[in-house]
């Protein structure tokens, strides 16, 4: 079970929204590439890193951020948020991101995903899934999408890409509790040999552990790192 810290990006800044709402922003202080060394330095093997922004309007004005973020670090880094062409593939791989995390073309575009994963391998792609309301949301979690879930499963395991982050919108950004039903029916859908990892709402040890319990192979922790009252080697243990 691994534990990935996030960094939220707008305008160059560590962010937090509530149930993904930009109106709800709270801004944090410290300068990204410093927060991501402090996550490394404590023990935290990977960084996860969304241009909000580009989810949002698929652009990559964060870009020059996220570069400086992966050059500071030796632990890997996934990214999300405005993954929309071979172009955005090609820089980000080419500043050293390890892994791609590919929503709205997921969804949106299929084929152009194919052929993400005839060029570069799948290993390289992770496959966001963003619920609320049980139904899967696009564009920065602003768009209801017409794909259903068994259709992006189906998707998913053509593809071979071997992992799979969720977030469930309504939960993320209220350090209350992950909701569980959604990743223990999103694990149903899913192989075994495809490893789920989940986000939103995930903030105590024992968040972790339930997770662990129900077959999740990992969790993205955002606010609680940054206003939580649980110090993060325990977050980082309790998988």
């Amino acid at each position: 079970m691994i534990v990935i810290p996030a960094i939220d990006l707008i305008g160059g800044k560590c962010v937090r929204l509530y149930q993904g709402d930009f109106a709800r922003q709270t801004t944090y202080e410290k300068d990204p590439v410093q927060q991501g060394r402090e996550f490394q330095a404590v023990g935290f093997s990977r960084l996860h890193v969304v241009d909000l922004e580009g989810a949002r309007e698929g652009t990559g004005q964060n870009r020059p951020v996220i570069q400086e973020v992966v050059k500071a670090l030796k632990i890997p880094v996934q990214v999300g948020g405005g993954i929309r062409t071979r172009q955005d593939i090609a820089q980000l791989l080419g500043f050293g991101v390890s892994y791609l995390i590919v929503g709205t073309s997921a969804l949106a575009s299929p084929d152009e995903v194919t052929r993400w994963v005839d060029e570069w391998g799948p290993e390289s792609l992770i496959v966001s899934l963003d619920l609320k309301m049980g139904k899967l949301r696009s564009e920065g979690w602003l768009e209801q999408s017409e794909v259903g879930l068994d259709e992006i499963c189906e998707r998913i395991v053509r593809w071979g890409i071997p992992q799979v982050i969720c977030t469930d919108v309504e939960s993320d950004g209220t350090l209350d509790h992950p909701n569980y039903q959604t990743y223990e029916d999103l694990g149903e859908r899913l192989p075994g040999s495809i490893q789920l990892i989940a986000a939103g709402g995930v903030s105590q040890p024992e968040h972790i552990a339930r997770l662990k319990r129900i077959g999740v192979s990992g969790a993205v922790v955002g606010r609680a790192l940054y206003e939580g009252d649980v110090a993060w080697e325990e977050l980082i243990h309790a998988g």
